[in-house]
C-alpha cells in the first residue's frame, strides 16, 4: 500500500495568487496539496484579456515569498488560434461582457486544454505521474483531454448541469432571457452528446461536484466516485471570537456582489420592504456596481427604503472590517457555484441567509444561515423577508449561528478541502493492482 508523495499533475487555467473566483480556487487548492504530495500544475499564461496577467502573479508571489517546496509551476500560453478566436470574440462583449459569445469563449479554452494536453503528454513520458486532475475552470462543459493520459484521472469541484430556474426568468431582461435559453440548449447538447464530456464522465475515478443537482446529473454515467465539495473555500481567521455589538437595538446584514440579474438584489429590496420589522429594525449595506445600479436605487426609492446604505466600491480588507461590524450576511443569487464571498463571510463569523441551491445549499446548514428554497421570486421575497425576521426577533438565535458560522468556516476551509483531495489521491491509487 502507498503512502508517499504521489507525482500529480493539475490543468489549472485560472490561477493566481491575487484573484479571487476561479483563480483563487486553483490557487489556494495546489499550494495546499503540494504539502501532501508532489504537483506539478499547468497554468494559462494569462486570462483571455491580459496574456501575461497569471504568469506575472505567480513569479512576483514566488519572487517575494520564495518557491513552494514539492509544487512546480509550467505556464502554458494561450495558442495562436486561441488569441485570433479572443480577438474575434471582443466584436461579442456586449452581448455578454464577461465571456462575449459563449460558444467562442469556449472555443478558445479548447485549443488552450488541448496545447496542455501536448505539453503533458511529453512530461508524462518523463515523469510518470500517478494522477491526473483537472481542476479549473469549474464548469462540466470542458473536462480537457488530459483523462486520456491513462492514469487515474480527478475532475473538479465542477457543475453548472443545471438550467436557470424558470420561474425566475421573469426577473431578466428580454436579452438575458434569451442568453438562459440558449444557455439551457447549450447544457443539454454538451451533455448528450460532446464525446469528451460523456468520457471524462465515465472514466474519472472521482468527479468533484459542488451541488446535490450536479451530482445527480453526473452520477447518471459515472463509474467512478461522485463527491460533494465546494469550489470555494475559507480561510481560518483565529483572530475572530465574539463580534456581537452589546447595546445596540439595530442589526446590520451586508449583500455584496455584482448588481447584475443573476445576483437578484431586487429580491433583497421587496424582502425589506414587506414590514415594519425589516424596515425600520435592520440597517443593510449593499456592496457593489453594475448594469443594475440605477435601476436598484430607484426600486429602493418607490419601495420608501431608508435603511440601506449603499457602498459602490470597497477594497477587500474594508469588506472583511465591515463584516466583522456587521450581524449577518444576506445573498440573493438565483444561479451560482459557490460564491467565495460565502466562506469569506463565515470566516468572519457571519451567518448567512441564502437560497438553498447551487454551492449555497450545501456551504450552509442549519447551524449557520437560514437557507430559502429556489422555487420563485415570490416565494424568495417572503422567505428572505422571514429569515431576517427571525433574526431580529430571536437574538438567541442570532447568537448561535454567529458561533456555528465560525465553525462551520473551519470545516469548510481550504485546508480541509486539500488534504480530503491529498487522501482521495492515495485511496484511488492503492486500490489499483499491485498496490493493495
Amino acid at each position: 500500500m502507498k503512502s508517499e508523495r504521489l507525482r500529480v499533475l493539475i490543468l489549472a487555467h485560472e490561477l493566481s495568487p491575487r484573484n479571487g473566483s476561479e483563480c483563487a480556487e486553483g490557487w489556494n487548492i495546489v499550494i495546499r496539496l503540494a504539502r501532501f504530495h508532489d504537483i506539478t500544475v499547468f497554468y494559462a499564461s494569462g486570462s483571455h484579456g491580459n496574456y501575461n496577467s497569471y504568469f506575472n502573479e505567480v513569479n512576483n508571489y514566488i519572487s517575494v515569498n520564495g518557491p513552494i517546496d514539492g509544487l512546480n509551476f509550467i505556464n502554458i500560453d494561450q495558442p495562436r488560434i486561441t488569441k485570433f478566436i479572443i480577438s474575434v470574440n471582443k466584436s461579442f462583449k456586449k452581448f455578454n461582457p464577461a465571456t462575449g459569445l459563449p460558444v467562442l469563449y469556449f472555443l478558445a479554452y479548447k485549443y488552450w486544454q488541448k496545447a496542455a494536453f501536448t505539453r503533458a503528454k511529453k512530461l508524462h513520458k518523463k515523469e510518470k505521474f500517478d494522477i491526473v486532475h483537472q481542476l479549473t475552470q469549474i464548469t462540466f462543459r470542458e473536462p480537457g483531454y488530459c483523462w486520456k493520459l491513462n492514469i487515474p484521472f480527478f475532475w473538479g469541484p465542477t457543475g453548472g448541469t443545471k438550467s436557470f430556474p424558470k420561474e425566475f426568468l421573469k426577473l431578466l431582461s428580454l436579452k438575458s432571457r434569451i442568453q438562459e435559453r440558449i444557455r439551457i440548449i447549450s447544457n443539454y447538447y454538451q451533455y448528450n452528446f460532446s464525446a469528451r464530456v460523456i468520457k471524462a464522465n465515465k472514466i474519472a475515478s472521482i468527479i468533484y461536484t459542488y451541488s446535490n443537482a450536479d451530482a445527480a446529473v453526473l452520477t447518471k454515467r459515472a463509474t467512478g466516485k461522485i463527491k460533494l465539495m465546494l469550489d470555494a473555500g475559507s480561510t481560518i481567521n483565529p483572530g475572530i471570537i465574539d463580534h456581537a455589538r452589546p447595546g445596540s437595538p439595530i442589526i446590520k446584514g451586508i449583500w455584496c456582489g455584482q448588481l447584475i440579474e443573476r445576483k437578484a438584489a431586487v429580491i433583497l429590496l421587496k424582502a425589506i420592504a414587506l414590514s415594519k420589522f425589516t424596515r425600520e429594525e435592520i440597517k443593510i449595506q449593499i456592496i457593489g456596481s453594475g448594469p443594475l445600479e440605477s435601476a436598484l436605487h430607484e426600486e429602493s426609492k418607490v419601495l420608501g427604503l431608508n435603511n440601506i446604505e449603499w457602498i459602490r466600491n470597497v477594497n477587500r480588507d474594508d469588506i472583511f472590517q465591515m463584516m466583522r461590524e456587521a450581524d449577518f450576511f444576506i445573498h440573493t443569487s438565483i444561479r451560482e457555484g459557490t460564491p467565495h464571498v460565502i466562506p469569506e463571510a463565515l470566516s468572519s463569523g457571519l451567518p448567512v441567509i441564502c437560497h438553498d441551491a447551487f454551492g449555497m445549499g450545501i456551504s450552509i446548514n442549519d447551524t449557520c444561515g437560514i437557507k430559502v428554497p429556489l422555487i420563485s421570486p415570490e416565494n424568495s421575497i417572503k422567505g428572505f423577508h422571514d429569515a431576517m425576521e427571525r433574526l431580529v426577533t430571536d437574538k438567541k438565535l442570532l447568537s448561535e449561528l454567529k458561533t456555528g458560522a465560525l465553525k462551520r468556516s473551519n470545516e469548510i476551509s481550504w485546508d480541509n478541502m486539500a488534504e480530503t483531495i491529498a487522501k482521495d489521491y492515495l485511496a484511488i491509487i492503492n486500490k489499483l493492482p499491485g498496490n493493495i
